[in-house]
Parts: C-alpha cells; structure tokens; sequence
C-alpha cells in the first residue's frame, strides 16, 4: 500500500515538473497535428507526442510555423514532418527607398537620388521551405535533423535558394550551421520586415553547442562557433586567419513557455596582422547580453539589451559593416575594438486568439575612435541608428497570416550625416 502511495506520489510531482521548453509567444496554440500518415495511435502518446517532440527540434523563431502534419512509422521510430511557407509583400518605401524587398535594415540606408524618393516593391523572397526529422523518439539517444532552405538574396527579382539551417541533434548537442547560442530568437517580436531591431541577435554559424535543463525551470548552454570577422584595415595585409573558436554561453530561467529571462555572453579572439611590427597580434572581443519575454494577460512584452567589445558582427546591423576591430589612431599597424550598445524593446497585444498587434522600438550605438588611413573612411561608419515598427496580424487561419506594418528607421554616421526612410508593408504567407 505503501509503495503504491509513494508511487502515485513520485508520478504527481514528476507530472507538475514539466520542462518550460521556450516556444516562441506567437507559436500556434494548437497540442496535437492535424494530419498523420502511418501510426494515428501516436498521438495519443502523453510522454513524447509526436507534435512536441517535432517542434522541439525546430528554431525557436517566429518565422516558422508549428508542424501540422508527419509521417510516423508503426514502431514510432521515425517521424518526418514537412513545413513550407509562401509570403508574398507588396511594400512602399517614402524618403530615401530602402532597395531590400524582405528586410528593413537601416545601417544599409543610402541618400536618394532626386525623383528617387518612393519606391513600390513585391516579393515572395521570405518563403521558405524545411524538413524536420526525428529518430528514435522514445529513446534517451533520440536524433533530430532540422534543414530549412529559404529563396531570398539577389537584387530585384533575382532569386536563389540560401540554407538558413542545417543541424543534427542529439543527446543534448547541436552541431550544424543556425543561428548563435549567443541569440535568443524568442525575444523577438513577429514583425513582417525580415530584419528586425538592429541590436538583435542576427549571427548565423557553423556550431556546436550544448544546451540542458537542470532543473525545469533553469536551462545552461555552451558552445564553440567558427569564428567570423569583418575589420576596417589600414591595408588588406592586416587581415588574418582566424585560429580560435568562438565561445558563446547563457544560463536562462524559465517560469511556463512563456515566459523567461536568459543572460548570455559570449567571448573571442580577434587575429589581425600588425604589418608596421610585421608580427601577428590578436585581441579579446566580448560581449553581454539580458534577454527576457513575459506574458500578461492579453500581451506578452520583450526586451532585450546587450553591450560589448570587437562583437560587431553579433549586432543584426553591425554584420558585415567592418566594425569588429578598426585603426587604432595612437600606434601605427594595430587595430583596436569598437564598442557597441542596443536594446529594443515591443509589445504585443493580443486582440483574439486569431488577431494580435506589435509595436517595437529599436536603437543600436557604436563608439569608434576617429582615425585616418583605413580602407573604410571614419565618417562613414554607423555612429547609431533608431528603429520602430508597428503591425496588425490577422491568423484567418492555422496556416495563414494577413498583416500590414508600419516601419520608420534612421541612420547617423560619424561624418554627421542622417538618413531616414519610411515603409508600408502588406502581407499574405501561406504555411503548414
């Protein structure tokens, strides 16, 4: 009697002691897929349903729909969910036109030409299309394959198929190409634009990484990440090869699915030639960043704000601008790291189940000191840029969204020069 008393006891408490798995707050509410080939009896599975067990194999990121739909083996051995997604925008740029169909990123704003200040665009170059696979579900060596291809890049109505993931799973490990440990996707807001805030995370990379629960509420990651720079040299002999792995980590408490507050850093070296010395030399870049979304009755808020050293290209709009190291005016050869601040912050409201609103503010800082002589002039780099967002969603259905957006961003460089532009967006994406 005894024992059955403990029994019941010990199966109550494991039941209340459900891991807060972090789903993004605009994941469909649906528990269950729609439609099963093969073994329907697995979704009656209340320890490894084949629907948690798929989404918790995917991104944490808006921009993928939950799965709707698998095919399950009779052993429930294997599971292969399929998901693809079609979102066509029709967008009008007023003030200095933005010539980026899917993203709104205004570190790459430029002045306009005169009679060039409105711009229509149309594009379908966010859909996308990934495979999800899952083996072994029920065993503790359980093996996950996510690959998502996406058919955006080019100019104009240029298109061509770009990997945006490509991972395996397993035993608590993550090794493939994704995005950083160092980003927490779930702290982004559901926007049209593709780019977001430009102080948000925005790295994609070939990783390994480890990531566990240790209590169901605490979660520890750690990984190593190829390294990736991008100076502003004094001559294209300053550039080295990279020998040392990036070192990205977090430790996240989580009060439901959602709701959370992660803090995470990550640290590197930064190898460049000092050609004056004619000797290598490297440097340490780090960064620190607090995320966090919580849910309060009808919305959900976000937040997130980070600051480092020599990490420009952790920062969505630093990446790629030149800025992780940059001529250092006082010794001649050597490089020195820019700092870097930004933070955004939205809300989302939630009007029904199906119709939900977000308005977001962004900002992004860069401290670099003035210097001459570089490939890239001083003036020319982001001294900071603001960023807002404002959008109506309508879910008509579990697989399609209608949305209109409102989207307004302004650079200024260190030549004192500010440039603005304003978006309208509409919407139609089709997913499952």
């Amino acid at each position: 009697m005894r024992l059955k008393i403990l029994s019941v006891c010990a199966t109550a408490i494991l039941a209340s002691m459900t891991i807060n798995a972090q789903r993004h707050p605009t994941t469909a509410a649906e528990s269950q897929l729609q439609f099963v080939v093969g073994n329907e009896q697995a979704l009656n599975d209340t320890v490894d349903n084949p629907y948690n067990v798929l989404i918790d194999n995917i991104p944490s990121d808006p921009e993928y729909t939950a799965p709707h739909f698998a095919i399950i083996d009779q052993d429930q051995k294997f599971y292969l969910s399929i998901g693809a997604a079609v979102k066509a925008v029709a967008l009008y740029d007023w003030g200095n036109p933005y010539e980026n169909p899917s993203d709104f990123k205004p570190s790459d704003f430029t002045l306009a030409q005169p009679g060039n200040e409105q711009l229509l665009q149309m594009s379908i170059k966010s859909s996308s299309v990934n495979f999800n696979i899952v083996g072994m579900p029920k065993n503790k060596y359980r093996i996950g394959i996510f690959i998502a291809l996406a058919f955006n890049g080019g100019v104009g109505n240029d298109y061509y198929v770009k990997c945006d993931h490509a991972y395996l799973k397993v035993l608590g490990l993550t090794f493939g190409y994704t995005s950083s440990l160092y980003d927490d996707k779930t702290a982004d807001a559901y926007l049209i634009d593709g780019n977001g805030a430009g102080a948000s995370g925005g790295h994609s990379n070939m990783t390994l990484n480890w990531q566990r629960h240790i209590t169901p509420q605490l979660k520890l990651g750690v990984g190593l990440e190829l390294p990736k720079v991008s100076y502003t040299t004094t001559t294209p002999m300053n550039n080295a090869y990279q020998r040392i792995p990036a070192i990205p980590a977090y430790i996240q408490y989580a009060w439901n699915e959602v709701g959370h507050i992660r803090l995470s850093g990550i640290f590197r070296q930064l190898r460049y030639y000092d050609d004056i010395s004619s000797r290598f030399r490297s440097l340490p870049g780090y960064g620190i960043k607090l995320t966090a979304n919580a849910k309060m009755g009808n919305a959900v808020g976000y937040l997130m704000a980070q600051t480092g050293k020599g990490i420009a290209n952790y920062l969505k709009d630093n990446d790629g601008f030149n800025l992780d190291l940059t001529p250092s005016p006082e010794n001649n050869g050597r490089l020195k790291r820019p700092g870097s601040w930004g933070m955004l912050s939205a809300l989302q409201y939630n009007f029904t189940p199906k119709m939900f609103s977000t308005v977001m503010y962004g900002y992004l800082r860069n401290y670099v000191t003035p210097y001459e002589g570089g490939i890239i002039e001083y003036g020319s780099h982001m001294k900071y840029e603001h960023y807002c967002a404002a959008n109506f969603i309508w879910r008509a259905s579990s697989f399609v969204d209608i949305g209109i957006e409102y989207n307004h961003g302004i650079k200024y460089d260190f030549a004192h020069n500010s440039i603005s532009n304003n978006r309208i967006s509409a919407m139609f994406r089709v997913g499952f």
